[in-house]
């Protein structure tokens, strides 16, 4: 029997959440169509597993550009920072890249809940080359952020890097604060 991770939390929290991230993509985007690269659960979209590319926003003229999403619980607030997967089950023998060696997005929307988990409270879009850019600049995500490991969710590790850092990469935002 094939693995079905529809009911998994971390899944319910995105589709709960996947309605206001499609209302500010209307709002800044009018007219647009979202498709969303995830749908089929298990069956990942090609361009999501080689490339990090979760949706792609799809314009009246034909154009298109490419998204990747991250939605943060409202309690991660507290650590005001963008986090970057750098690798998968880290120190098992199932260890693999992570979002950081793929990420072929253009943009990269980051948000974090509100309390009721029914809209964001803060966001953020990042224009991807421009952050792959400032990493570079500073030397590498090494020197851009600060490793951490999470044991409590597939042993992934990854980097916690100052939204201040980010700035300059932001093409849209609400409510981040810098102070």
């Amino acid at each position: 029997m094939e693995n079905d991770f529809s009911e998994l939390s971390t899944v319910l929290f995105q589709q709960k959440l996947k309605p206001a991230a499609l209302k500010i993509y209307q709002g800044l985007f009018p007219g647009c169509e979202v498709k969303d690269l995830r749908e089929k659960g298990v069956e990942v979209h090609i361009l999501d597993k080689e490339f990090g590319i979760d949706s792609l926003i799809g314009f009246k003229s034909g154009q298109w550009i490419s998204l990747q999403e991250k939605y943060r619980n409202y309690s991660s607030l507290k650590w005001g920072d963008f986090t970057q997967e750098y690798k998968n089950a880290e120190g098992t023998s199932y260890e693999s890249f992570g979002e950081w060696f793929k990420l072929g997005a253009q943009l990269y929307f980051y948000g974090w809940a509100n309390q009721e988990n029914t809209d964001f409270l803060k966001w953020f879009i990042l224009d991807i080359p421009a952050y792959k850019i400032i990493i570079e600049k500073l030397g590498g995500i090494e020197k851009a952020g600060i490793k951490k490991q999470n044991n409590r969710y597939g042993k992934a590790s990854f980097y916690g890097i100052s939204l201040q850092t980010l700035y300059p990469a932001m093409m849209f935002k609400h409510n981040i604060n810098l102070t």
